[in-house]
């Protein structure tokens, strides 16, 4: 078991956590990691980048939207590939002006706005680990 934990990736991310009144923006998921998930817009942090500008990157290739008034909000750490590839997601929540669009359709079916009650229920795991913690 300490041979195959040791041999694991880990992938740095961006989690940005959009929220509008008391809907939060998800995205409906088409990457190979949480295919068919729901997922705040975000990747990964690229070597030597400011997570708060990857943020920003992020959430502008993704949707169109503009990141405005950007703050850390924690961090959530846990599977994307069960042994193989573990994820540290750094979550930035923010406004954001404009209307989501699917900037990337190769890897966002489409965007929604949900509510805390009416969260899907087949979450991305960084997603559900930010929801769990709040």
């Amino acid at each position: 078991m300490a041979d195959e934990m040791s041999a694991a990736l880990t992938v740095l991310g961006v989690g940005v956590v959009v929220r509008h009144g008391d809907a939060w923006l998800l995205g409906l998921r088409k990457s190979a990691w949480g295919r068919g998930t729901w997922a705040f817009p975000g990747g990964k942090v690229d070597p030597g980048e400011d997570p708060l500008a990857a943020a920003t990157r992020e959430l502008r290739e993704e949707t169109g939207l503009e990141l405005t008034e950007a703050r850390p909000a924690g961090w959530a750490s846990g599977w994307l590939e069960a042994g193989r590839v573990r994820h540290v997601t750094l979550f930035v929540e923010a406004s954001a002006s404009g209307t989501p669009v699917v900037a990337e359709p190769d890897k966002c079916e489409r965007w929604a706005w949900f509510t805390r009650d009416a969260l899907p229920f087949d979450l991305f795991e960084p997603t559900r680990l930010y929801f769990e913690n709040r």
